[in-house]
């Protein structure tokens, strides 16, 4: 399903330089990479008894569901991870509820931008090692 969205998008954006480094391997590794950040967040987290970074992991995540919702309705077709992203997003913003400072919402954009950032560099990094390989 992610091929066919890559696909799709790339024919209606003219900079494709991003989508030739897509592979159904890079997304898997990418995403268990993403996975361990955030679980080695939540540890240290866990054990500094600060939850102010991983609080804003958890904001940019309720932000990046609206990725998987353009994604759906660019394509007209269900996008892996976004019922998923919406029921644990209401999950999230139910927990947060109130208990957040607002300034923690703004800090938010700059952990998404610094996961974006990663991710493209992650994808960038894979498609190298990718072609030494061949």
């Amino acid at each position: 399903m992610d091929t066919i969205f890559c696909q799709k998008i790339s024919l209606q954006i003219p900079y494709k330089q991003i989508f030739n480094f897509y592979t159904p391997f890079a997304f898997n590794v990418i995403v268990m990479e993403q996975l361990l950040l955030l679980l080695i967040t939540l540890y240290l987290s866990y054990q500094f008894n600060n939850y102010t970074i991983y609080t804003t992991i958890v904001i940019a995540y309720i932000y990046h569901v609206f990725g998987h919702l353009i994604q759906t309705i660019v394509i007209r077709k269900y996008v892996p991870g976004l019922l998923t992203g919406i029921f644990t997003s209401l999950f999230s913003l139910f927990c947060l509820k109130n208990n957040v400072p607002i300034n923690l919402y703004w800090y938010s954009f700059i952990t998404l931008s610094l996961i974006l950032v990663n991710l493209i560099v992650s994808f960038m990094v894979l498609h190298k090692k990718n072609l030494k390989l061949r």
